[in-house]
Parts: structure tokens; C-alpha cells; sequence
């Protein structure tokens, strides 16, 4: 039973050690009307975590007339800091340095779900 507890608190620890030096970023499309309001895709929502490697999260985005499309995902090296950049055309992207940084999603819900999964795993 001991070494049982033993093996299972390694295999967690181990577990949270790589995850932890992961960065997560949303992964997804939306697209935001003038008015505020956002419909996200169905099938393809930013509600999507997804494991990147790098520091750095993005969205890029393109303007149109009535409303802007939104695209979250990995960096993947396109990026050196925080911040935004638009051409005159409307198309731009945004670059952000942290977990989930790149959505407007609420980051509680999932923090507040990662800790109850973590705390049902160390009671086996």
C-alpha cells in the first residue's frame, strides 16, 4: 500500500513537472460583430486548450466591415514579445506571454477544474 502511494505520488509529480513547463493556449476561431457580441465556432470554439511549445500565445485577426474574424492558437517562433500589430488592411496579430492569455475565456473555470482533477488524483 505504501509503495502503491509512493509510485502513484512520483507518477504525479512527474506529471505536473512537465505540464507545468508547457505553455497552454487557446486554439480555435470566433468571430466578433461590431456590436460586441462574439459567436464562436462550434466546432473549432477558443475554448480549446492545446500544449505549445515556445513562451508565447497569438491571435490573428482580420477586420471587415460589419465584424472581425479571430483566429487563437500556438506562436510557434512568430514572436519575440507582447503586444499587437495591424497593417492597413485590417489584418493583424496579437502576441501574449502566459497561459491562455490569447482568449477572452474565463481562465477560472479552467484553472478551478484543473485543481479539482489534481485533488481526486492525489485521494487514489
Amino acid at each position: 500500500m505504501i509503495a502503491s502511494k509512493g509510485l502513484s505520488l512520483f507518477i504525479f509529480a512527474a506529471f505536473v513537472t512537465v505540464t507545468s513547463a508547457q505553455l497552454m493556449c487557446q486554439y480555435g476561431k470566433s468571430i466578433q460583430h461590431n456590436n460586441g457580441t462574439i459567436v464562436y465556432s462550434r466546432e473549432n470554439g477558443p475554448d480549446k486548450p492545446i500544449m505549445c511549445p515556445g513562451s508565447f500565445c497569438m491571435r490573428i485577426y482580420q477586420k471587415h466591415n460589419n465584424y472581425q474574424q479571430n483566429s487563437y492558437g500556438c506562436a510557434n517562433g512568430a514572436c519575440t514579445s507582447d503586444g499587437c500589430t495591424e497593417n492597413s488592411n485590417g489584418f493583424g496579430s496579437c502576441c501574449c506571454h502566459g497561459d491562455y492569455c490569447n482568449s477572452g475565456v474565463d481562465v477560472f473555470k479552467t484553472t478551478l477544474s484543473s485543481m479539482i482533477l489534481t485533488m481526486v488524483y492525489m485521494c487514489l
